[in-house]
């Protein structure tokens, strides 16, 4: 399965990731920031899809229903 790399959200994560090393000196704080961050995003990322899939299935529904 080929995916699509977004190469803004690449960039502000590695900036992130060089200012909280530069903070922090430690790669384990890093490591374990961005763990954390990652999977904030994912998380976001499903509540996202979910409230588009959930708004297109009413759309749907609503144009079946006018028919």
């Amino acid at each position: 399965m080929k995916r699509i790399v977004n190469w803004k959200e690449f960039l502000v994560l590695f900036i992130v990731i060089g200012g909280i090393y530069y903070i922090s000196k430690s790669l384990l704080i890093t490591g374990g920031v961005l763990a954390i961050l990652l999977l904030i995003d994912g998380f976001l990322r499903e509540y996202d899809n979910k409230k588009r899939g959930e708004k297109q299935s009413e759309e749907i529904r609503k144009k079946l229903e006018e028919e």
